[in-house]
């Protein structure tokens, strides 16, 4: 009879703990996350060739001509094959026509309200290379995070715009284009005509 009351003991013991583990608790969710991006430390090579100008650019990334534009054009892409990032850039030599390109950059940043958070402007001036310009720095999930335009006023126009390969989400982004927005910031101060 001991054997029974012992058998019955550990039944009755297995049947709570299954019990006990099976009680539901509230769940909690947990909060959105995203993987890690270790960013190595921000180095430079200077940009050179035969087109008008010249500027200091990352390490990372790779200057090419654009595809399908003829290579004396000097349209540019900066691209950081590790990033899926792309800086397409377009030089265009002026002909009393800055007034028209200036506002063409700034038309194709606003065009960016409706998915924009905010967007910030910045004046860049060099008076001792002759380099002025602006940028837009648009917060929110928008397809373009950064563009700006550089000029000397009189002759030149360079003008570039900053386009991640995924679908916008300016949270898993930033990491990264905070990086990459320093680097162009370089590119900006670097930056000269010949």
């Amino acid at each position: 009879m001991n054997k029974v009351l012992v058998f019955r003991f550990f039944f009755l013991l297995s049947v709570l703990a299954v019990f006990n583990a099976c009680k539901h608790e509230d769940p909690y969710p947990k909060p959105k996350s995203y993987f890690r991006i270790e960013l190595p430390k921000h180095s430079y090579k200077k940009f050179d060739d035969s087109c008008n100008y010249s500027f200091e650019v990352s390490t990372l990334a790779q200057v090419i001509s654009k595809p399908e534009v003829p290579v004396e054009k000097c349209f540019k892409n900066i691209i950081y094959p590790k990033f899926k990032a792309v800086i397409y850039c377009t030089y265009v030599p002026l002909d009393s026509n800055l007034f028209q390109y200036t506002e063409y950059s700034r038309k194709l940043a606003y065009e960016h309200t409706i998915k924009a958070n905010s967007i910030e402007e910045t004046e860049y001036s060099n008076p001792e290379n002759k380099v002025f310009g602006t940028s837009f720095d648009l917060k929110g999930d928008v397809a373009c995070n950064y563009l700006f335009y550089l000029t000397d006023s009189t002759n030149n126009y360079f003008a570039g715009s900053l386009y991640f390969e995924t679908v916008p989400n300016y949270d898993s982004l930033q990491p990264v284009l905070e990086y990459v927005k320093e680097d162009i910031e370089h590119l900006i101060n670097t930056f000269e005509w010949k």
